[in-house]
Protein backbone atom coordinates (compact mmCIF):
# COMPACT_ATOMS: atom_id res chain seq x y z
CA UNK A 1 0.00 0.00 0.00
CA UNK A 2 1.46 3.35 -1.02
CA UNK A 3 0.52 6.82 0.17
CA UNK A 4 2.27 10.09 -0.40
CA UNK A 5 1.78 13.42 1.33
CA UNK A 6 2.57 16.10 -1.23
CA UNK A 7 2.61 19.86 -1.48
CA UNK A 8 3.68 20.27 -5.11
CA UNK A 9 1.48 19.93 -8.18
CA UNK A 10 4.35 18.43 -10.21
CA UNK A 11 4.75 15.45 -7.91
CA UNK A 12 1.01 14.85 -7.92
CA UNK A 13 1.09 14.71 -11.73
CA UNK A 14 4.06 12.33 -11.71
CA UNK A 15 2.41 9.81 -9.36
CA UNK A 16 -1.07 9.04 -10.75
CA UNK A 17 -1.08 5.49 -9.33
CA UNK A 18 -0.34 6.62 -5.77
CA UNK A 19 -2.94 7.59 -3.21
CA UNK A 20 -2.27 11.27 -2.58
CA UNK A 21 -2.96 12.95 0.71
CA UNK A 22 -1.68 15.84 2.81
CA UNK A 23 0.54 15.98 5.87
CA UNK A 24 -2.29 15.97 8.39
CA UNK A 25 -4.46 13.63 6.34
CA UNK A 26 -5.88 10.44 7.83
CA UNK A 27 -3.57 8.25 5.73
CA UNK A 28 -0.42 9.85 7.12
CA UNK A 29 -1.84 9.99 10.64
CA UNK A 30 -2.67 6.30 10.43
CA UNK A 31 0.75 5.49 9.03
CA UNK A 32 2.78 7.28 11.70
CA UNK A 33 0.63 5.77 14.43
CA UNK A 34 1.65 2.31 13.19
CA UNK A 35 5.06 3.12 11.69
CA UNK A 36 8.00 0.93 12.59
CA UNK A 37 10.45 3.45 11.19
CA UNK A 38 10.66 7.00 9.84
CA UNK A 39 13.54 7.39 7.38
CA UNK A 40 15.21 10.69 6.51
CA UNK A 41 16.80 10.43 3.06
CA UNK A 42 19.84 12.73 2.90
CA UNK A 43 20.75 15.00 -0.01
CA UNK A 44 24.49 15.58 -0.22
CA UNK A 45 26.56 18.01 1.78
CA UNK A 46 28.48 21.23 1.43
CA UNK A 47 32.08 21.28 2.65
CA UNK A 48 32.84 24.51 4.50
CA UNK A 49 35.61 25.86 6.70
CA UNK A 50 35.78 23.81 9.89
CA UNK A 51 34.57 25.24 13.18
CA UNK A 52 37.29 26.67 15.40
CA UNK A 53 38.52 23.94 17.72
CA UNK A 54 36.45 21.29 15.93
CA UNK A 55 38.31 20.26 12.76
CA UNK A 56 35.84 17.46 12.00
CA UNK A 57 32.98 19.97 11.73
CA UNK A 58 33.43 21.06 8.12
CA UNK A 59 30.07 20.09 6.62
CA UNK A 60 26.94 22.16 6.12
CA UNK A 61 23.58 20.54 5.43
CA UNK A 62 21.85 21.62 2.19
CA UNK A 63 18.30 23.07 2.28
CA UNK A 64 16.80 19.72 1.24
CA UNK A 65 18.30 17.86 4.20
CA UNK A 66 17.30 20.63 6.61
CA UNK A 67 13.72 20.50 5.31
CA UNK A 68 13.65 16.70 5.53
CA UNK A 69 14.96 16.82 9.08
CA UNK A 70 12.33 19.31 10.18
CA UNK A 71 9.62 17.10 8.67
CA UNK A 72 10.97 13.98 10.40
CA UNK A 73 10.78 15.73 13.76
CA UNK A 74 7.18 16.77 13.09
CA UNK A 75 6.24 13.22 12.09
CA UNK A 76 7.88 11.80 15.20
CA UNK A 77 5.83 14.12 17.39
CA UNK A 78 2.70 13.04 15.50
CA UNK A 79 3.64 9.41 16.11
CA UNK A 80 4.09 9.72 19.87
CA UNK A 81 0.89 11.76 20.13
CA UNK A 82 -0.85 8.76 18.55
CA UNK A 83 0.73 6.43 21.10
CA UNK A 84 3.54 5.11 18.89
CA UNK A 85 6.25 5.85 21.44
CA UNK A 86 8.97 3.46 20.24
CA UNK A 87 9.05 4.25 16.52
CA UNK A 88 12.58 4.06 15.12
CA UNK A 89 14.07 7.06 13.29
CA UNK A 90 16.87 6.57 10.76
CA UNK A 91 18.92 9.40 9.29
CA UNK A 92 20.87 8.39 6.22
CA UNK A 93 24.40 9.60 5.58
CA UNK A 94 25.65 10.92 2.27
CA UNK A 95 29.07 11.09 0.68
CA UNK A 96 29.51 12.52 -2.80
CA UNK A 97 31.08 9.89 -5.05
CA UNK A 98 33.86 12.39 -5.80
CA UNK A 99 35.14 11.86 -2.24
CA UNK A 100 35.53 8.09 -2.56
CA UNK A 101 39.15 8.36 -3.64
CA UNK A 102 40.10 10.56 -0.68
CA UNK A 103 38.26 8.29 1.75
CA UNK A 104 40.21 5.33 0.37
CA UNK A 105 43.52 7.21 0.43
CA UNK A 106 43.20 8.33 4.06
CA UNK A 107 45.77 5.77 5.32
CA UNK A 108 48.33 7.36 3.00
CA UNK A 109 47.69 10.79 4.50
CA UNK A 110 47.87 9.28 7.99
CA UNK A 111 51.23 7.73 7.14
CA UNK A 112 52.54 11.02 5.78
CA UNK A 113 51.43 12.87 8.93
CA UNK A 114 52.53 10.16 11.35
CA UNK A 115 49.01 9.84 12.77
CA UNK A 116 46.59 7.00 13.37
CA UNK A 117 44.01 7.09 10.60
CA UNK A 118 41.12 7.70 13.01
CA UNK A 119 42.91 10.77 14.41
CA UNK A 120 43.35 12.56 11.09
CA UNK A 121 39.89 14.17 10.89
CA UNK A 122 40.19 15.41 14.48
CA UNK A 123 43.47 17.18 13.76
CA UNK A 124 43.42 20.81 12.54
CA UNK A 125 44.52 21.30 8.93
CA UNK A 126 47.42 23.53 9.95
CA UNK A 127 48.67 20.82 12.30
CA UNK A 128 48.41 18.16 9.59
CA UNK A 129 50.43 20.33 7.22
CA UNK A 130 53.00 20.85 9.97
CA UNK A 131 53.25 17.13 10.75
CA UNK A 132 53.59 16.21 7.08
CA UNK A 133 56.36 18.75 6.69
CA UNK A 134 58.15 17.52 9.82
CA UNK A 135 57.89 13.83 8.91
CA UNK A 136 59.33 14.34 5.44
CA UNK A 137 57.85 11.07 4.15
CA UNK A 138 58.98 10.37 0.60
CA UNK A 139 55.53 9.75 -0.84
CA UNK A 140 56.86 8.84 -4.26
CA UNK A 141 59.14 6.16 -2.79
CA UNK A 142 56.29 4.94 -0.59
CA UNK A 143 54.06 4.46 -3.64
CA UNK A 144 56.63 2.33 -5.44
CA UNK A 145 57.46 0.37 -2.28
CA UNK A 146 53.82 -0.55 -1.65
CA UNK A 147 53.08 -1.34 -5.28
CA UNK A 148 56.07 -3.70 -5.43
CA UNK A 149 55.13 -5.60 -2.26
CA UNK A 150 52.55 -8.37 -2.92
CA UNK A 151 51.82 -8.62 0.83
CA UNK A 152 50.49 -5.05 1.00
CA UNK A 153 47.28 -5.49 -0.97
CA UNK A 154 45.20 -3.33 1.38
CA UNK A 155 47.58 -0.41 1.04
CA UNK A 156 47.75 -0.96 -2.71
CA UNK A 157 44.04 -0.09 -2.83
CA UNK A 158 44.93 3.19 -1.08
CA UNK A 159 47.69 3.89 -3.57
CA UNK A 160 45.33 3.29 -6.49
CA UNK A 161 43.03 5.86 -4.90
CA UNK A 162 45.92 8.31 -4.64
CA UNK A 163 46.67 7.77 -8.32
CA UNK A 164 43.03 8.55 -9.12
CA UNK A 165 43.31 11.79 -7.15
CA UNK A 166 46.45 12.72 -9.07
CA UNK A 167 44.86 11.90 -12.41
CA UNK A 168 41.82 14.06 -11.63
CA UNK A 169 44.20 16.94 -10.87
CA UNK A 170 46.39 16.33 -13.94
CA UNK A 171 49.37 15.28 -11.83
CA UNK A 172 51.51 12.36 -13.00
CA UNK A 173 52.51 10.43 -9.85
CA UNK A 174 55.38 8.75 -11.70
CA UNK A 175 57.06 11.99 -12.74
CA UNK A 176 55.93 14.42 -10.04
CA UNK A 177 58.14 15.11 -7.05
CA UNK A 178 57.27 13.80 -3.61
CA UNK A 179 56.42 17.32 -2.44
CA UNK A 180 54.03 17.76 -5.39
CA UNK A 181 52.29 14.50 -4.48
CA UNK A 182 51.96 15.57 -0.86
CA UNK A 183 50.51 18.93 -1.87
CA UNK A 184 48.03 17.21 -4.19
CA UNK A 185 46.89 14.91 -1.40
CA UNK A 186 46.54 17.78 1.08
CA UNK A 187 44.56 19.88 -1.41
CA UNK A 188 42.17 16.98 -1.94
CA UNK A 189 41.79 16.51 1.80
CA UNK A 190 40.83 20.17 2.23
CA UNK A 191 37.58 19.39 0.37
CA UNK A 192 36.89 16.13 2.17
CA UNK A 193 33.75 15.97 4.40
CA UNK A 194 34.82 14.86 7.87
CA UNK A 195 31.49 14.38 9.60
CA UNK A 196 28.48 12.38 8.50
CA UNK A 197 25.33 14.15 7.40
CA UNK A 198 23.42 11.59 9.47
CA UNK A 199 25.08 12.93 12.62
CA UNK A 200 24.27 16.52 11.68
CA UNK A 201 20.66 15.68 10.83
CA UNK A 202 20.16 13.83 14.09
CA UNK A 203 21.51 16.79 16.06
CA UNK A 204 19.34 19.20 14.06
CA UNK A 205 16.24 17.04 14.58
CA UNK A 206 16.74 16.89 18.35
CA UNK A 207 17.17 20.66 18.43
CA UNK A 208 14.08 21.21 16.25
CA UNK A 209 11.90 18.98 18.43
CA UNK A 210 13.09 20.66 21.62
CA UNK A 211 12.39 24.11 20.19
CA UNK A 212 8.93 23.12 18.98
CA UNK A 213 7.97 21.65 22.34
CA UNK A 214 9.35 24.72 24.08
CA UNK A 215 7.24 26.97 21.84
CA UNK A 216 4.19 24.94 22.86
CA UNK A 217 4.86 25.70 26.51
CA UNK A 218 6.19 22.30 27.55
CA UNK A 219 8.35 22.17 30.66
CA UNK A 220 12.06 21.46 30.40
CA UNK A 221 11.47 18.14 32.13
CA UNK A 222 8.88 17.14 29.52
CA UNK A 223 11.15 18.32 26.70
CA UNK A 224 14.12 16.36 28.03
CA UNK A 225 12.02 13.21 28.33
CA UNK A 226 10.79 13.42 24.72
CA UNK A 227 14.17 14.40 23.27
CA UNK A 228 15.95 11.73 25.31
CA UNK A 229 13.59 9.04 24.04
CA UNK A 230 13.96 10.28 20.47
CA UNK A 231 17.74 10.22 20.83
CA UNK A 232 17.54 6.64 22.11
CA UNK A 233 15.43 5.44 19.18
CA UNK A 234 17.38 7.25 16.47
CA UNK A 235 19.98 5.47 14.34
CA UNK A 236 22.57 7.02 12.06
CA UNK A 237 23.20 5.20 8.82
CA UNK A 238 26.88 5.40 7.87
CA UNK A 239 27.92 7.55 4.94
CA UNK A 240 26.64 6.16 1.66
CA UNK A 241 27.77 6.95 -1.84
CA UNK A 242 24.27 7.24 -3.28
CA UNK A 243 20.60 6.65 -2.55
CA UNK A 244 20.95 2.96 -3.41
CA UNK A 245 23.44 2.43 -0.61
CA UNK A 246 21.33 4.62 1.69
CA UNK A 247 18.73 1.88 1.37
CA UNK A 248 21.03 -1.13 1.53
CA UNK A 249 22.79 0.23 4.63
CA UNK A 250 19.54 1.21 6.36
CA UNK A 251 17.53 -1.95 5.76
CA UNK A 252 19.66 -4.21 8.03
CA UNK A 253 19.50 -1.57 10.79
CA UNK A 254 15.71 -1.37 10.53
CA UNK A 255 15.32 -5.15 10.57
CA UNK A 256 17.68 -5.48 13.55
CA UNK A 257 15.72 -2.89 15.50
CA UNK A 258 12.46 -4.75 14.85
CA UNK A 259 13.90 -8.12 15.85
CA UNK A 260 15.27 -6.73 19.12
CA UNK A 261 11.91 -5.10 19.88
CA UNK A 262 10.33 -8.49 19.16
CA UNK A 263 12.48 -10.03 21.89
CA UNK A 264 15.53 -11.35 20.07
CA UNK A 265 18.90 -11.04 21.79
CA UNK A 266 20.82 -8.01 20.51
CA UNK A 267 24.13 -9.90 20.32
CA UNK A 268 22.53 -12.69 18.30
CA UNK A 269 20.88 -10.19 15.97
CA UNK A 270 24.22 -8.45 15.53
CA UNK A 271 25.79 -11.48 13.85
CA UNK A 272 22.80 -12.33 11.65
CA UNK A 273 22.96 -11.80 7.90
CA UNK A 274 20.41 -9.55 6.23
CA UNK A 275 18.84 -12.63 4.63
CA UNK A 276 18.36 -14.23 8.06
CA UNK A 277 16.70 -11.09 9.38
CA UNK A 278 14.37 -10.93 6.39
CA UNK A 279 13.43 -14.59 6.85
CA UNK A 280 12.70 -14.18 10.56
CA UNK A 281 10.45 -11.18 9.88
CA UNK A 282 8.74 -12.60 6.79
CA UNK A 283 5.46 -12.99 8.66
CA UNK A 284 5.65 -9.62 10.41
CA UNK A 285 3.95 -6.79 8.54
CA UNK A 286 5.85 -3.53 8.82
CA UNK A 287 5.27 0.11 7.90
CA UNK A 288 7.97 2.52 6.76
CA UNK A 289 7.63 6.28 6.34
CA UNK A 290 10.12 7.97 4.01
CA UNK A 291 10.84 11.70 3.97
CA UNK A 292 12.44 13.24 0.88
CA UNK A 293 12.33 16.44 -1.13
CA UNK A 294 10.32 16.82 -4.34
CA UNK A 295 13.27 16.31 -6.71
CA UNK A 296 14.53 13.23 -4.90
CA UNK A 297 11.13 11.66 -4.24
CA UNK A 298 10.62 9.72 -7.52
CA UNK A 299 13.96 7.91 -7.06
CA UNK A 300 13.26 7.27 -3.38
CA UNK A 301 9.86 5.78 -4.25
CA UNK A 302 11.29 3.57 -6.98
CA UNK A 303 14.08 2.27 -4.73
CA UNK A 304 11.73 1.66 -1.81
CA UNK A 305 9.46 -0.39 -4.06
CA UNK A 306 12.46 -2.27 -5.49
CA UNK A 307 14.55 -2.90 -2.37
CA UNK A 308 12.36 -2.93 0.73
CA UNK A 309 11.65 -6.51 1.89
CA UNK A 310 8.22 -7.94 1.10
CA UNK A 311 7.06 -7.77 4.72
CA UNK A 312 6.91 -3.97 4.41
CA UNK A 313 3.26 -3.91 3.42
CA UNK A 314 2.83 -0.18 3.83
CA UNK A 315 5.18 2.41 2.40
CA UNK A 316 4.37 6.05 3.02
CA UNK A 317 6.24 8.93 1.40
CA UNK A 318 6.17 12.45 2.79
CA UNK A 319 7.51 15.34 0.74
CA UNK A 320 9.41 18.00 2.66
CA UNK A 321 9.08 21.72 2.02
CA UNK A 322 12.47 22.87 0.74
CA UNK A 323 11.55 26.38 -0.39
CA UNK A 324 14.09 26.25 -3.24
CA UNK A 325 13.92 28.90 -5.92
CA UNK A 326 12.58 27.83 -9.30
CA UNK A 327 15.94 27.60 -11.09
CA UNK A 328 17.64 25.62 -8.32
CA UNK A 329 14.68 23.26 -8.14
CA UNK A 330 14.70 22.76 -11.92
CA UNK A 331 18.39 21.82 -11.94
CA UNK A 332 17.89 19.49 -8.99
CA UNK A 333 14.98 17.73 -10.68
CA UNK A 334 16.91 17.33 -13.93
CA UNK A 335 19.86 15.85 -12.06
CA UNK A 336 17.61 13.45 -10.18
CA UNK A 337 15.84 12.42 -13.37
CA UNK A 338 19.18 11.41 -14.89
CA UNK A 339 20.12 9.53 -11.73
CA UNK A 340 16.80 7.68 -11.70
CA UNK A 341 17.34 6.53 -15.28
CA UNK A 342 20.78 5.27 -14.33
CA UNK A 343 19.42 3.49 -11.25
CA UNK A 344 16.64 1.82 -13.23
CA UNK A 345 19.26 0.39 -15.55
CA UNK A 346 21.91 -0.44 -12.97
CA UNK A 347 19.85 -2.48 -10.52
CA UNK A 348 17.59 -4.67 -12.70
CA UNK A 349 19.89 -5.06 -15.71
CA UNK A 350 23.43 -5.01 -14.31
CA UNK A 351 22.89 -6.29 -10.77
CA UNK A 352 19.89 -8.45 -11.62
CA UNK A 353 18.66 -8.80 -8.05
CA UNK A 354 16.24 -7.18 -5.61
CA UNK A 355 17.94 -8.75 -2.60
CA UNK A 356 19.21 -5.75 -0.58
CA UNK A 357 22.17 -7.74 0.80
CA UNK A 358 23.33 -8.75 -2.68
CA UNK A 359 22.77 -5.24 -4.03
CA UNK A 360 24.83 -3.90 -1.12
CA UNK A 361 27.71 -6.27 -1.89
CA UNK A 362 27.69 -5.44 -5.59
CA UNK A 363 27.48 -1.70 -4.91
CA UNK A 364 30.38 -1.86 -2.46
CA UNK A 365 32.47 -3.68 -5.04
CA UNK A 366 31.54 -1.13 -7.69
CA UNK A 367 32.44 1.87 -5.56
CA UNK A 368 35.16 0.59 -3.23
CA UNK A 369 36.54 -2.64 -4.68
CA UNK A 370 39.69 -3.41 -6.60
CA UNK A 371 38.01 -2.63 -9.91
CA UNK A 372 35.88 0.19 -8.52
CA UNK A 373 34.16 2.68 -10.78
CA UNK A 374 36.07 5.92 -11.15
CA UNK A 375 34.39 9.31 -11.32
CA UNK A 376 34.88 9.57 -15.06
CA UNK A 377 33.00 6.31 -15.64
CA UNK A 378 30.25 7.31 -13.21
CA UNK A 379 29.74 10.63 -14.97
CA UNK A 380 29.85 8.95 -18.39
CA UNK A 381 27.15 6.51 -17.30
CA UNK A 382 24.98 9.37 -16.11
CA UNK A 383 25.44 11.17 -19.41
CA UNK A 384 24.47 8.02 -21.33
CA UNK A 385 21.31 7.77 -19.25
CA UNK A 386 20.11 11.22 -20.33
Amino acid sequence: MYHIAVFSEQLQQDCPEITLTYLNGPEVAGAVSAADVIINIARGEEVVEAEIGRPDRNVKLPPESLANTEMVGDLYLQAIEKGNTDVQVVHTGRMNNKTIAMATAMPVLAEAAGLNEEDVIHTPDTKIHQLVEENQVDLKALIHEIEADPTMQDMQVCIRALRRICKARNVNPDTASSSELVETLLDEYNNYPRISTSTLMKEQMLQNVAEKLRSEGKSEKEINEVVGKLDEFTDEEPDSVDTVTNFTNSIPMILSDKLIKNGYNADEVGVMSTEQKIELLAGTEMTAVFVADIAHMPRVMWLADYLMPDNFKRLVFVESRTGLDEETLRKSMEREERSLKLTRNWLPNQMGTRNPAKVSKLADEAYWGKDSINNKKINASIQQAK
